[in-house]
């Protein structure tokens, strides 16, 4: 349904095998959680690697949310790129004036 990839600087995550099954939950063990994230969503076609690891077609159209994390210092600690699958996801926006 997803792929991410996720980069962290080594001061942040100097052992990525410690990590286990939630990045965030080892960054909030670090004293390092993520507090605010500026996400961008945009449309993609699926290039060979990540149309195989998502079992699409090459050239799928998926939905790439890129999210940079932020410490409570204002650090920015994450750079993640999520793929989405289209017929997985819905996203729904509310906006209020």
């Amino acid at each position: 349904m997803a792929v991410e990839h996720s980069a962290l600087p080594v001061a942040v995550v100097p052992d990525p095998l410690a990590i286990g099954a939630s990045l965030y939950r080892h960054l909030e063990e670090r004293g390092l959680s993520v507090v605010r994230a500026l996400q961008h969503f945009r449309a993609v076609n699926a290039g060979a690697e990540i149309a195989r690891l998502m079992g699409v077609a090459p050239r799928a159209a998926l939905l790439v949310i890129t999210r940079i994390g932020y410490s409570a210092d204002q650090r920015a600690i994450e750079l993640t790129d999520t793929y989405c699958r289209d017929d997985y996801y819905d996203f729904v926006a509310e906006l209020h004036r």
